[in-house]
């Protein structure tokens, strides 16, 4: 199983980049980035339909299979205003129907882009659930409490030859906080600079594992 415990917390680390906590039942993602594919392509440049609908049958799929009460996504569930086409608001429609449970958008730098969110969402700029505070800027983690974040896209390097290495997703434990790799699948990372106490956890196949972190 990838169930963990950190800081007294209980929580699964789901091989699709998101977080269950048992306690409250609250599945956790950051960074969808919905409609980024739309915005590169409004800009000129051909990048493939079908990342958005994907993503949001990965939510609902993963709502379902976890048996989660509510869905908390810690920022930037979309890109940009550009991305914002009624294709992806039609979708996003049908998302909250089929996910048949509350979401609690906290709000991310590019969230706050936008001049209004699609109908039946709003956000928050911070949320509290048993005992966990869900931020989207790893910044705002302030205080004792036990925090979840994103905004990072955290990636760790392997190596997987005497040249070559293996780039990751990775969720990031530090401190009292913990980063979600960005859940989208049209989006980049950023590779770890480890600080000293810092732990990794990276999906193999259908489990979560630690890997050791080491500065380049």
């Amino acid at each position: 199983m990838n169930r963990f415990v950190f800081h007294g917390h209980p929580l699964v680390l789901h091989p699709d980049t998101a977080v269950f906590l048992e306690k409250t039942g609250d599945l956790v993602v950051s960074d969808v980035h919905l409609g980024k594919a739309a915005t590169f392509r409004a800009r000129g440049i051909p990048v493939p339909e079908g990342d958005a609908e994907r993503d949001l049958t990965r939510l609902v799929n993963l709502a379902a299979e976890t048996g989660a009460r509510r869905l908390i996504v810690a920022g930037d569930l979309f890109h940009a205003p550009g991305g914002i086409t009624p294709e992806i608001e039609l979708s996003v429609k049908g998302f909250l129907t089929n996910l048949g449970i509350p979401l609690v958008l906290v709000g991310g730098n590019h969230d706050d882009k936008l001049r209004s969110l699609p109908a039946g969402l709003s956000s928050v700029p911070s949320f509290e659930s048993g005992g966990v505070r869900f931020v989207h800027d790893p910044a705002d983690a302030e205080g004792p409490e036990f925090h979840i974040a994103g905004h990072l896209h955290p990636v760790v390097r392997i190596k997987d030859g005497k040249r070559t290495s293996l780039r990751l997703p990775c969720f990031l434990l530090r401190g009292n906080l913990l980063v979600l790799p960005a859940f989208g699948s049209f989006t980049g990372g950023a590779t770890v600079d480890p600080q000293p106490g810092d732990r990794a956890f990276v999906t193999l196949r259908d489990r979560v594992v630690e890997v050791p972190l080491t500065r380049s």
